[in-house]
């Protein structure tokens, strides 16, 4: 799962960027409400982390612009004001969470992990493409309905293709999108983990096709 942590303390955003990161998640982060539009432009989060007080926009003006596009990402507030006015008018807004500054680190990892166990239109959406399906939430992936046993960094690099079908995948965006979820790949090693996807797809007879654009990158097809 991927994580958009806003905030504009960058030693803070930083901090909670590398526990995510230990917790198996993958983590970016914007300092600005600008930032995060132009991210959740370019890659699909399962969550937000949301400090209120951003440098461009009030953080409770995010959160009624994302549910007044109807979008039901869940978000997670930090907050440093004591106000409970503020708290309430965030949970009210469509907040799904709020922690106050300071906070434990611990405790932020648990509420993250409660956020996205919750039945949701957004983070319960099956990424799927022909007969092959992956859950984000379990990891699970399958064909014709059969679990398909595939590792973690595999599991990872399909789900990057499966949100980009049919579309051509650098290996540069993808070697960035497996790092920020926690795995160090070579250039050897990502190819010998798509050879080895290729190879258990095939065996299933999945219906999708991975495709090698020499010297550019991928396309699930």
């Amino acid at each position: 799962m991927r994580i958009l942590i806003t905030e504009d303390n960058l030693q803070l955003a930083s901090f909670i960027q590398q526990a995510m990161s230990k917790e198996g998640y993958a983590a970016d982060i914007a300092t600005s409400a600008g930032a995060l539009h132009d991210q959740m432009a370019l890659w699909h989060y399962d969550a937000i982390i949301l400090d209120l007080g951003l440098p461009d926009k009030d953080g409770l003006d995010v959160i009624a612009t994302l549910r007044g596009a109807d979008n039901p990402i869940p978000v997670l507030i930090l907050t440093a004001r004591g106000s409970v006015d503020d708290r309430i008018a965030g949970l009210d807004l469509g907040a799904d969470d709020y922690i106050n500054k300071p906070f434990d680190i611990g405790e932020l990892l648990a509420r993250m992990r409660a956020l996205l166990r919750r039945p949701s239109q957004y983070t319960g959406t099956l990424l799927s493409h022909g007969n092959l399906a992956l859950d984000p939430k379990s990891r699970r992936v399958t064909v014709d309905g059969e679990n398909l046993s595939m590792g973690k960094t595999e599991v990872a690099i399909l789900e990057y293709l499966l949100r980009h079908v049919g579309l051509t995948v650098g290996k540069d965006a993808l070697y960035d999108a497996i790092y920020a979820m926690g795995f160090e790949v070579t250039d050897n090693a990502l190819q010998v983990a798509v050879h080895r996807i290729r190879k258990k797809l095939d065996g299933t007879q999945a219906g999708v096709t991975i495709k090698t654009l020499r010297g550019i990158g991928y396309i699930l097809a």
